[in-house]
């Protein structure tokens, strides 16, 4: 038998724990039938109850009715079962607020093996439910904006799908008419009209030319968002061999000395990257044409470890302050009457390289030409 000492020992520590306890959690104690017979002052203050309006009350005082049927009777079934239950519970207050409590509920059992009480300890959880309510909120509203963009991005997609047929079908024909008519004006009459009606005409024919290369060039703009990538290995340097062959090298009335060194294979659509490498070459044909002497270098190097393809020349260049301009739709950094050209060009250039994954560069010093550098998202180990 224990001794009078012990006992009182023991005593006190139990009444140490409970004083813990109810320093820290939110405890109440219910019969089997769930009428409570015990709640500490934690209970109290969350439930606005006072304790003379709680004892004896079914436990349902404080039920919110949120939880479904199925819900509550697992969780009596787990109990009456003498297995503890853990869970998070939704309550009402007296004066009707909710509040949430992170729930774990512990049977006692008598000698049969039955529950004689419960006892519930709990822990204050409102303002974290509050915060997980308001991100699903936001989460929702944030889809529902993203549906509606979605569709949004549809419709103008479809719109524009339909502009570009007009502007494919609708337009094309009244420029090829205009030019065809100007041609013919001038081939059937052209002795007939005084110079000027001459130049007057085949400055409308350079003119209507000159927008059905616009409108090429602001078609096949639009189309890349919407073209499907193929990306396949492609022979760099037969790739620029091509280009070069395609835009007139060597040629005839120029002298130009093209330098091209050693290209790695890339991976990548190889229509839309030869339109790069079209693009960026005829450039440099472009702007070096004032040089007595053109000179054009293509090569690869290594930056961060992306290997970086570069076209280099001595042409005009441009000055770097600019150099944000240099890829946006109709950016010009010279006049159409010195270089001719739609202003598409590098702005399809980058749309192309930025869908591989990749980014494309400018450098240059005015009147000392520049170098156009790009890559294609890939990493390399050059020794």
């Amino acid at each position: 038998m224990p001794t009078e000492a012990e006992l009182r020992a023991t005593l006190k520590e139990i009444g140490d724990l409970k004083a813990a306890l109810d320093e820290h959690a939110i405890v109440a104690i219910t019969d089997p039938q769930g009428r409570i017979s015990y709640v500490n002052d934690k209970f109290c203050a969350i439930s606005k109850y006072r304790r003379d309006e709680l004892l004896g009350q079914d436990h349902r005082i404080i039920n919110s009715g949120y939880h479904p049927k199925e819900f509550i009777r697992e969780l009596w079934a787990t109990i009456g079962r003498g297995r503890v239950w853990h869970g998070e519970l939704k309550n009402r207050a007296k004066d009707g607020t909710f509040y949430w409590v992170d729930t774990t509920i512990v049977p006692f059992l008598n000698d049969d093996g039955r529950p004689r009480q419960y006892v519930a300890i709990r822990a204050d959880i409102t303002e974290r439910k509050a915060a997980e309510e308001t991100i699903l909120r936001l989460n929702s509203e944030l889809e529902q904006r993203v549906r509606e963009r979605t569709a949004q991005l549809e419709l103008t997609n479809r719109e524009l799908e339909a502009f570009s047929y007009s502007v494919s079908h609708d337009l094309r024909a009244p420029l090829r008419a205009i030019d065809g008519f100007s041609q013919a004006v001038l081939e059937d009459f052209g002795p007939l009209l005084p110079e000027e009606g001459q130049r007057q005409l085949q400055t409308i024919r350079y003119s209507s030319q000159r927008m059905g290369a616009l409108i090429d060039d602001l078609l096949t703009f639009a189309r890349l968002n919407r073209q499907d990538l193929s990306k396949r290995p492609i022979d760099t340097a037969r790739v620029v061999r091509e280009t070069l062959a395609e835009l007139g090298f060597p040629w005839a009335d120029r002298q130009i000395e093209v330098r091209v060194g050693p290209l790695t294979p890339s991976l990548g659509d190889p229509v839309l990257i030869r339109q790069v490498w079209v693009n960026l070459i005829s450039n440099a044909v472009k702007y070096t044409r004032r040089r007595a002497v053109a000179e054009i270098e293509i090569g690869e190097t290594v930056v961060d470890g992306q290997l970086v393809y570069f076209i280099r020349d001595n042409g005009v260049g441009f000055d770097m302050r600019y150099a944000g301009k240099l890829f946006g739709v109709f950016q010009r950094l010279h006049r159409i009457e010195d270089y001719d050209g739609t202003g598409v060009g590098l702005a399809t250039v980058q749309r192309i390289v930025q869908r591989h994954g990749g980014r494309v560069w400018a450098e240059a010093v005015v009147d000392q030409g520049a170098t156009f550098s790009f890559h294609l998202g890939m990493e390399t180990r050059h020794e």
